[in-house]
């Protein structure tokens, strides 16, 4: 499990590194206030904002050039020309006031063509380096509904035509972004149930355990805490391989299941957790039977098979295993009982023991040993 957990790591750092780089670049230019920039046909774009790129007044000129063509394109949907024009100002100037605009006209158009990854990126540049641009929530509703949609029913197109796989890995890669931006936000605690559930789809026990912890624990009053309980509990519970083995994940199940119950007793799936609870007891207890049964069979070691067999008792009282680790201890009491009498039916009386010592201080004496 640990090494599954670093592999993700390492895959999330690798996923954001390039971002995070340009914000730290560009940080300084985000302490401005919310977009004030406006398009119309007639007078193309005009903003309100105060120019802090240092730029010359011909080189701003020629931003505005590049975003009045690049807008027109858009409009008459030669998207080509416009997403071309749009990346030149991103690219060459990301300081200017005219940038994220243009990452989010370009973000626009890779929707409208369909390019939900191209879409995602700009959209995940204007969440980390211009925050303050526009709705910082509503870009990252977008990027969530992209997330969604490659988890969901996205498919690549093979030969830009057939439809192919789901790429999960991809949607993972992109809830772990939004958690990453915006920790704090109501969309970090949804992105970690998804990518949870697409864990859960490739059948990684491990990493669906490591998503629904950190929700449960970064996010304990979300609305989906009581959920990620159940499920945690669930998922250990699937983990279970019977009575035989190591017990570690039925003893996680029970935690779980039990923490739900206590947190969440008005929830509406109580009763799956009370059937999942007594089902990881009864499995335990069996456990605790069955180890009580070696000592007491293989080994005759009475005391320990006694402390485990009270121990599966005490773990579901009510089970059937309950009443079997009953009947062990009676019969293990009447041994030891029966032993109890032979010892003291085959003791020496204190006539014999003091005639034996008499015998041995005379030998003594006269020097016999």
């Amino acid at each position: 499990m640990n090494t599954a957990i670093s592999r993700q790591r390492s895959l999330l750092r690798a996923g954001i590194l390039s971002s995070l780089f340009v914000f730290v670049l560009s940080f300084a230019s985000n302490l401005r206030a919310e977009s004030k920039i406006t398009w119309s046909s007639e007078t193309g774009y005009v903003s309100e904002e105060v120019d802090l790129s240092g730029l010359l007044p011909e080189e701003q000129q020629k931003i505005l050039n590049w975003m009045n063509r690049a807008r027109t394109a858009e409009e008459k949907k030669n998207y080509s020309r416009a997403v071309k024009l749009y990346k030149r100002v991103s690219k060459k100037y990301p300081k200017n006031q005219y940038s994220p605009e243009a990452l989010y006209r370009t973000a626009l158009i890779q929707l409208e063509r369909n390019n939900v990854d191209k879409a995602f990126e700009a959209f995940n540049t204007i969440a980390w380096v211009y925050p303050n641009y526009g709705s910082f929530n509503e870009t990252l509703g977008e990027m969530y509904k992209i997330a969604v949609a490659r988890l969901e029913t996205y498919r690549d197109k093979i030969f830009w035509v057939i439809p192919g796989f789901k790429n999960t890995d991809r949607a993972i890669q992109y809830f772990e972004r939004i958690v990453a931006i915006a920790p704090y936000s109501d969309y970090a605690p949804l992105s970690l149930m998804n990518v949870a559930k697409a864990w859960s789809d490739k059948n990684s026990d491990a990493m669906t355990i490591y998503a629904l912890d950190r929700l449960v624990t970064n996010y304990p009053n979300s609305f989906l805490t009581s959920d990620a309980y159940l499920k945690l509990a669930q998922t250990h519970y699937g983990l279970i391989k019977g009575p035989e083995y190591d017990q570690r994940a039925t003893e996680d199940a029970i935690t779980f299941f039990e923490d739900f119950l206590i947190q969440y007793p008005e929830n509406q799936n109580v009763d799956q957790a009370e059937d999942g609870l007594s089902g990881a007891k009864n499995i335990l207890s069996l456990s605790k039977l069955k180890m009580g049964d070696f000592y007491y069979y293989k080994r005759s070691k009475y005391d320990a098979a006694k402390i485990l067999y009270n121990e599966a008792i005490t773990i579901a009282p009510l089970s059937k295993t309950a009443q079997t680790a009953k009947t062990r201890l009676e019969k293990i009491d009447a041994i030891v009982a029966k032993n109890e009498e032979t010892v003291e039916e085959d003791a020496p009386s204190n006539e014999e023991i003091q005639e034996q010592a008499r015998k041995r201080a005379k030998r003594r004496i006269l020097g016999i040993f």
